[in-house]
């Protein structure tokens, strides 16, 4: 009794050992209660069948819901992968694509000092007044350019291409996006949104996308003694740096499904063949006893 007391202990103090023998019991407690009881009615041979039918029919369902609501056992995230670093000269890019912010000057695109009215400025200006062949404006409200921006600054200082996120400031524009599926704008009207959304779904392939963070070195200012330090500005005598990126959507064949799906619908697959396998299974015995019932009674 004391050497059960003391594993008990012991256990109690683990997560992982009281996970494991959570699940343990449910599984046992459920699964196997779900088979007990059908087992006295049909037997044991098809009261197994039938328990793990069921099992294999809810693990559908459930993976199902997880494959399209992108929740549950999820597989490889997605993130940006690293294609080059410029810095000064867009017009010397490996990337083809970034030729269309070669010689664009947008400088002019924001003038109001209020940064929610500098946004839509850019915005406006991005959209009607140049042309970016093709590459987006990412307003500094929209979700994509705040993960592209982190992935950006690990990049920039693990190429040790500044020393640490505290030495530049993002490029007025900041960043813009190329390819991909299209995105509903904001100011989009309903019949633009339903229609994107109808073609993002019948196109189920996900082309390549972009995206390109331009980042430029801060000014040199001092600080004044009781004083807090002064804001950082970007400095005009330094390069704009630019950081281009590739999205990476996981899995083996990221181009029809990412890797966070990948998992689920593998799991939805396999848990569909089992329970296809075992419901035919059903069909033959229930055939099988169909047969022997027709014959005792002929």
């Amino acid at each position: 009794m004391l050497l059960l007391a003391q594993i008990s202990e012991g256990i109690a103090f683990d997560p992982f050992f009281r996970g494991f023998l959570s699940v343990l019991v449910g599984v046992i407690v459920l699964i196997g209660g779900t088979y007990l009881l059908i087992a006295t009615n049909t037997g044991t041979r098809s009261g197994f069948l039938i328990a793990m039918a069921a099992l294999m029919g809810w693990n559908l369902l459930m993976g199902a819901v997880w494959v399209i609501y992108e929740i549950g056992w999820q597989g490889e995230a997605q993130s940006w992968e690293l294609v080059e670093i410029n810095r000064g000269d867009l017009g010397v890019a490996e990337t083809e694509e970034v030729d269309g912010l070669f010689g664009v000057d947008l400088s002019v695109g924001a003038s109001s000092d209020d940064p929610d009215i500098a946004q839509q400025q850019a915005l406006a200006f991005s959209e009607n007044d140049v042309d970016l062949q093709g590459w987006q404006y990412l307003t500094s409200s929209n979700s994509e350019r705040g993960e592209a921006t982190s992935s950006a600054d690990a990049f920039l200082v693990a190429e040790e291409i500044f020393g640490s996120t505290a030495e530049y400031v993002p490029a007025q524009f900041g960043a813009f996006t190329f390819g991909g599926k299209p995105i509903a704008e904001a100011d989009d009207g309903l019949i633009t949104k339903a229609w994107i959304k109808t073609r993002n779904v019948i196109q189920f392939w996900s082309p390549q996308q972009l995206v390109a963070v331009q980042v430029q070195g801060i000014e040199e200012q001092a600080t004044e003694p009781g004083q807090a330090p002064p804001v950082a500005t970007a400095d005009p005598e330094k390069p704009i740096v630019t950081v281009i990126m590739e999205r990476d959507r996981g899995g083996p064949i990221p181009w029809l499904v990412g890797g966070a799906r990948f998992t689920p619908l593998m799991f939805t697959l396999f848990s569909g063949l089992v329970f296809g396998l075992l419901c035919w299974q059903l069909h033959i015995r229930d055939k099988r006893e169909a047969e022997i019932l027709a014959g005792a009674t002929a």
